[in-house]
């Protein structure tokens, strides 16, 4: 049996639905963005603060995700921990995330040993959750404050912003004007193959204008681009994948609400996360930057 994964027309209030959220989005995007590229444009400690403001948020969001669950993770060791390791990268001294990480399970640990004596596996899960959350959003937040302090850092970061808000961008675009075949409807029912493949090209063509204004054009940054979206797009599914297991339509605090018409931080970042540990770990291996 065949099944039919072609995307249906959109009903009359669906279509009004989506178009006061394309203004939303639109109108989200074009406020935010002066203000982040500033903040990169200056970097240094604005930077560092700015970023530290919004990590903070996210991983927030991320252990609210586990709400009601045994796998929740501990906000209250967590947050220290991701501004510890976002410190540890902007004074460069390697040691103190190292420390944050080891002395933060440690102590989620104990705590939950404290508190549920006879539970070891939920006190395992809750400080794997812990820590993966300060993986998930404190590193790649790091390694943007490091790729900011490094030579030519400007332009690698604004490859990452390209290459995330480009594939972000269009797939959206593509996928209301093109989209027709579903691209994972378990994880994330509105993407579409079209809207994908619309979004790669979107995103590589904007990050391969900054490499050559910046006369950075050379193999291993070709091929960096040309796997970008690819990885944009995972991070999108990996966060929608997560929502689809503790059952959650979006992420976001009650009053913590800074990207309306987006959802939460997380679901505004989830791709910006993982290109960023991309780029980052691309540019170190291949030693683009000197």
């Amino acid at each position: 049996m065949t099944t039919n994964t072609s995307v249906s027309e959109p009903t009359a209030s669906e279509a009004a639905s989506n178009a006061a959220n394309l203004r939303a989005r639109l109108t989200t995007s074009l406020m935010l963005m002066p203000v982040v590229l500033l903040a990169v444009y200056v970097g240094g400690w604005l930077f560092t603060i700015a970023s530290g403001g919004l990590a903070v948020i996210a991983v927030l969001e991320f252990y609210e995700l586990a709400r009601g669950h045994t796998a929740q993770g501990r906000a209250l060791i967590g947050v220290p921990m991701t501004i510890a390791v976002m410190l540890a990268f902007q004074l460069q001294q390697d040691g103190l995330w190292v420390a944050a990480l080891v002395i933060g399970a440690i102590a989620t640990f104990v705590l939950q040993i404290i508190n549920h004596p006879h539970d070891v596996r939920r006190t395992i899960l809750q400080t794997l959750t812990t820590l993966l959350g300060v993986a998930y959003v404190a590193f790649p937040f790091a390694f943007m404050i490091r790729l900011r302090s490094l030579p030519d850092g400007l332009l690698w970061l604004l490859v990452v912003f390209a290459l995330t808000w480009g594939t972000d961008t269009f797939s959206y675009v593509g996928g209301r004007l093109w989209g027709r075949n579903k691209l994972a409807p378990t994880l994330s029912p509105k993407k579409t193959v079209e809207g994908a493949i619309v979004g790669i090209l979107g995103g590589m063509l904007p990050a391969l204008i900054i490499l050559a204004l910046g006369s950075k054009l050379s193999q291993p940054a070709l091929i960096l681009v040309a796997l970008g979206p690819f990885v944009a797009i995972a991070g999108d599914l990996f966060e929608s994948a997560m929502k689809r297991f503790f059952h959650v339509k979006d992420s976001g605090i009650k009053g913590l609400d800074i990207f309306p018409g987006h959802g939460g931080a997380l679901d505004r970042i989830d791709a910006l996360l993982l290109v960023t540990a991309y780029v980052f770990a691309f540019v170190t291996l291949f030693k683009i930057i000197p």
